[in-house]
């Protein structure tokens, strides 16, 4: 089992709130531990071991909201920025386990927690718990805090253990991981799967069973994965929130087949103003999709 060392991380004076504890935690098996009460500030996080995360941190934090983690480092609030409405008051002050980590991948896009490592993860265990899960993905080509402000202080407040993944891959250069057309974006689902699973064990490790019911929310390319898993891992989720999701099917129209003729196109239809080129920009799968035999246009979100 692998060797945990809770880290005091780098103080960002944004904030006031939430102090974490300097100390080094050894992973031992779990028959060995003295029988703790669950209800405790940070019970059992020495049982916590994230099954096949070679890497993985585990922290005592006095607040898992990002009132307290933007003080401790635990988030990276560049991750999350631009998602909310400015001056958006949210709950803070929610104690617990936080355990930040990845799986097993070999892709560098994503340096978060100084590792340059793809598929990390953040799980998020409260001490107060009300027996339920919430699992979600990283919108657009964000990391695995880009929900922290928008899902996970909410979440948490009202009791809700969380996780969210990096998808395997992050940034605008996220298509080049994948060994054929589209594999970047199949791997984006299979972390979700991945995680899941896994989140399931923790809970229990921590809490002592499994969650009573395991949500997926999502935005953006999160509400993708949100529709996905419901649709595909239905045995895992008692339910989900695809909040303004991509649509990606594999027969289109989406992004995938209508954007790259758009931008093909475009440079041409603005140095020229060419009827032409503007007749092949609106004529591509998707413009013709939302077009009504009347003329009016049916709205379809492609997220953010």
């Amino acid at each position: 089992m692998p060797t945990s060392t809770s880290l005091h991380r780098h103080l960002v004076p944004l904030a006031a709130l939430g102090i974490v504890a300097s100390t080094v935690v050894l992973t031992t098996a779990s028959n060995a531990v003295p029988a703790e009460a669950a209800d405790r500030h940070c019970a059992r996080q020495q049982r916590v071991d994230v099954p096949r995360a070679p890497m993985q941190q585990k922290d005592c934090l006095d607040d898992l909201t990002t009132a307290g983690t933007v003080l401790t480092g635990h988030t990276n609030q560049s991750d999350w920025d631009g998602l909310h409405a400015v001056g958006t008051n949210n709950p803070s002050g929610v104690p617990g386990i936080q355990i930040d980590g990845y799986f097993p991948d070999r892709s560098r896009s994503n340096a978060n927690n100084g590792w340059s490592h793809d598929s990390q993860f953040v799980i998020r265990l409260p001490d107060d718990w009300n027996g339920k899960l919430v699992v979600s993905g990283a919108p657009g080509v964000r990391r695995q805090y880009a929900n922290d402000f928008i899902i996970s202080d909410w979440v948490l407040a009202n009791g809700y253990a969380f996780a969210s993944t990096d998808k395997g891959n992050t940034g605008t250069s996220f298509y080049r991981d994948g060994s054929r057309p589209g594999g970047s974006v199949r791997e984006w689902n299979r972390r979700v799967t991945q995680l899941t699973r896994a989140t399931k064990r923790v809970v229990e490790q921590r809490y002592g069973h499994r969650p009573r019911r395991t949500y997926m929310f999502g935005i953006s390319n999160g509400g993708y994965l949100t529709r996905w898993q419901l649709e595909n891992r239905p045995r895992l989720y008692d339910g989900g929130l695809d909040w303004e999701g991509t649509h990606f099917r594999a027969g289109g129209p989406n992004l995938l087949t209508y954007l790259p003729t758009t931008l093909e196109r475009y440079p041409e239809y603005r140095a020229t103003g060419s009827d032409a080129a503007h007749t092949m920009r609106s004529s591509t799968p998707a413009s013709r999709a939302v077009r009504s035999s009347s003329g009016t246009t049916t709205t379809r979100s492609t997220g953010t």
